[in-house]
Parts: C-alpha cells; sequence; structure tokens
C-alpha cells in the first residue's frame, strides 16, 4: 500500500527524516557538541541512511512475496554487511 501511494511514501519519508533529526539529537547530547555539528549530521545522516535502505529492501521482499524468515536472514546479512562498511568511520564515535 506504501510503495502504491505517493502520498504515504512521502509521509513514510518524513518519518526517517523525523527518525535522523532525534538521532542527531541524541548524539549531540551524547557527545557535547551541537545538534547542527558536522560530526553530529553525518554520522546521523550515515545511520539513518542505512535504516532507511533496509526499510525499502524489506518493502520490496514483502511486495516480492518472500516469506518472513527469508526475509529476516536477507536483511540481516545486509544490515550487517551495511554496518560493517560503516564500522571504519563510526567505530569510536561517541564511545563512551
Amino acid at each position: 500500500m506504501i510503495a502504491d501511494s505517493p502520498t504515504l511514501t512521502v509521509c513514510l519519508r518524513g518519518l526517517h527524516d523525523q527518525r535522523e533529526h532525534h538521532l542527531a539529537r541524541a548524539l549531540a547530547e551524547a557527545t557535547g557538541a551541537q545538534p547542527d555539528d558536522i560530526t553530529v549530521q553525518t554520522a546521523a545522516g550515515l545511520l539513518g541512511t542505512v535504516h532507511r535502505l533496509l526499510f525499502q529492501r524489506i518493502q520490496a521482499l514483502t511486495i516480492a512475496g518472500l516469506p518472513n524468515d527469508r526475509i529476516a536472514d536477507t536483511i540481516a546479512a545486509d544490515a550487517a554487511q551495511a554496518f560493517d562498511l560503516l564500522e571504519p568511520a563510526l567505530s569510536d564515535y561517541a564511545a563512551t
């Protein structure tokens, strides 16, 4: 239903944007930086993008009719690969 509705697609993008904004605020608070700090914004953007891509992947696999267990296995592997790509850049960021 979401994929077929431009209105719902825009709303979903807004939710992704809100999540990224809140993540940036949480990262800023955790690191003592300002929410508009480029490092905070970049970290939140990278993490938010991976989440959005994984969400889109789940949506596509669901529309394709794959069973839930196969979707879960695929997304787990995709998430591991995506976050492995981010690890060199973010592994020490906001570490306490």
